[in-house]
């Protein structure tokens, strides 16, 4: 399985940011892919939150494709959940938590297994890059955006062209690789 997390720090209150943020409707506005989001009613027996449907546009203007998965909403813990409820495995989670000076973190952690879309979508960029890394920048970039300066929200780089990584904060450049080393 393949983790992501990243942190953005927002200039915010952590509850009119989560409210904001777990707003269905609201998804388009901060995340790259989706172009449309809609409740769709309660999720499957044993699956929290509910059943949600998200029109998501392919890297690059190559069309677009429905999806359907669960979301559950822990106002409480401001912290959101979601992910595939049949054939795909694929979760995330997102949490805003208060911070110092009027700040807020917000929080996102993915998890793509095996029979995620992952090993498709490295297989359509250049070696070196990680458009699923990519797409977590540019979607805390948005939230930054939207909450702060009521902007727009940051799109990825297309998969077949190079980024410039002074030009684009959704791209992240890893100057620290994993190393086989254990820490310490």
């Amino acid at each position: 399985m393949k983790e992501y997390e990243q942190i953005q720090t927002i200039y915010a209150s952590a509850d009119e940011a989560f409210a904001w943020l777990s707003d269905v409707d609201n998804l388009p506005k901060y995340l790259p892919p989706v172009v449309a989001a809609s409740i769709e009613g309660p999720s499957t027996e044993g699956t929290p939150g509910q059943r949600i449907r998200a029109t998501l546009e392919y890297p690059g203007g190559g069309g677009t494709f429905d999806a359907e998965g669960y979301l559950a909403v822990d106002e409480g813990r401001r912290r959101m959940e979601w992910g595939a409820e049949v054939e795909r495995d694929y979760s995330g989670w997102l949490e805003v938590a208060e911070g110092a000076d009027g700040q807020i973190q917000v929080m996102v952690h993915l998890n793509f297994g095996e029979r995620s879309v992952e090993p498709e979508i490295k297989e359509q960029v250049p070696e070196g890059r990680d458009p699923l890394a990519e797409g977590v920048s540019a979607t805390l970039e948005s939230i930054r955006r939207q909450i702060e300066e009521g902007s727009g929200k940051v799109e990825p780089p297309p998969p077949d062209v190079e980024p410039r990584t002074s030009e684009n904060p959704a791209v992240v450049v890893d100057d620290n690789p994993p190393s086989d080393t254990p820490q310490k």
